[in-house]
């Protein structure tokens, strides 16, 4: 069966770091972190909303360039604290930024936006066993408010990333995807159970729903020879540099029984981080639905971790009555790839559903890396 139909391309963090970027949070806490401790270094101290860091030893031995050197190229969280602890004494204004920040440095895998639900789901466990009636505690406020400060220097971090990056977009690895963006999902392995849904034709139409903050994917489909109809663009979650479609930065699951018991609370700032009431910020998200509603799509996964804080958005679109089949594209192995189909089942109740669309392993859909220079 040939019948026309659409596709959409998810892209991840995974998508920017295949390019060499460093995008990831681990990689955004190491510079922040850094940052600070040579700001404090040259100032004889820092002091902000997130962090106070106060010198131990002589500002002059400090300056050492040996030492200086020394900060600039740690590459762990847990290699610069233990570097830098008989000198400095670091101060986390909020426990939430000091939770992440052991997190990453006993390397132990920390998703920002879901450990923050982790912590307010906690807080208001703890506020109803309170039994307090109409004040909601401070601590709340003081999170939220960490997230903001957090989101201000994330996207300050990205932006830096994205505008210093010398890729080659014409002769990138990662050239080759886009080449099967446009082509026919390969043939499963497995007899399918419904052999007459797959299409034997490229898609009529290709969107691509981009959920990182950075440009790169436009810069390819600007260097690139798309052969076939116009691609589309959503950057869902905003991106750097972009006023009228600033960064989305908080949490996406807003079907739980947490998420229910903090709406009937009757507070703003238990919900204030909350995606949902970001998105109709622009019109990106109803572009998506109305995408879903044209017809038959399929879904290419390439870098995106399909982790809860997205777990609406998701759900919305692998559940969706058009969703035909959903690719996921890996990076190391098959083993990353199991994982990634357990990520994915978490955004279906209909379990039958997802096993039918959800394709087996294909050692073809493998995301080329770019080599890095730092």
């Amino acid at each position: 069966m040939n019948n026309p139909y659409n596709r959409i391309v998810l892209i991840g963090n995974g998508f920017d770091k295949a390019l060499g970027l460093k995008t990831s949070y681990a990689d955004f806490i190491l510079n922040y972190l850094k940052e600070k401790i040579l700001e404090a270094i040259k100032n004889v101290g820092y002091d902000s909303e997130l962090i106070t860091i106060k010198l131990r030893a002589s500002q002059s031995y400090l300056l050492n360039d040996k030492y200086i050197k020394s900060i600039n190229n740690t590459s762990s969280v847990m290699e610069l604290l233990n570097f830098t602890d008989k000198q400095l004494s670091i101060t986390y204004k909020d426990e939430f930024l000091e939770e992440i920040v052991k997190n990453y440095s006993e390397a132990r895998w920390v998703d920002i936006e879901q450990y923050y639900y982790k912590k307010l789901s906690t807080m208001f466990n703890s506020f109803k066993v309170a039994k307090y009636e109409t004040e909601i505690p401070e601590e709340v406020f003081e999170l939220n408010k960490c997230m903001d400060a957090l989101s201000e220097q994330l996207s300050e971090y990205i932006r830096k990333q994205q505008d210093s990056n010398s890729i080659n977009y014409i002769e990138s690895p990662l050239c080759s995807l886009f080449e099967d963006f446009q082509e026919p999902l390969r043939p499963d392995r497995s007899k399918l159970l419904f052999e007459e849904k797959r299409r034997k034709t490229p898609p009529a139409n290709v969107m691509f729903l981009n959920f990182n903050y950075t440009d790169t994917i436009l810069r390819f489909l600007k260097n690139l020879n798309w052969t076939k109809t116009s691609p589309r663009h959503i950057h869902i979650h905003g991106r750097v540099n972009d006023g009228t479609n600033p960064i989305i930065f908080g949490y996406g699951d807003d079907t739980g029984d947490i998420y229910k018991q903090l709406e009937l609370e009757g507070e703003n700032e238990w919900l204030r981080i909350i995606k949902s009431f970001k998105y109709p910020r622009t019109n990106n998200y109803h572009t998506l639905l109305n995408f879903l509603e044209v017809g038959d799509f399929d879904i290419i996964i390439v870098g995106h971790s399909c982790g809860l804080s997205d777990k609406t958005l998701l759900k919305t679109i692998f559940e969706h009555k058009h969703c035909l089949f959903i690719q996921n594209y890996y990076y190391r192995n098959e083993k990353e790839d199991f994982n990634k189909r357990i990520q994915i089942s978490r955004h279906f109740s209909d379990k039958p559903l997802m096993r039918e669309r959800l394709l087996t392993f294909d050692e073809h859909a493998k995301i080329p890396q770019q080599p890095y220079k730092d």
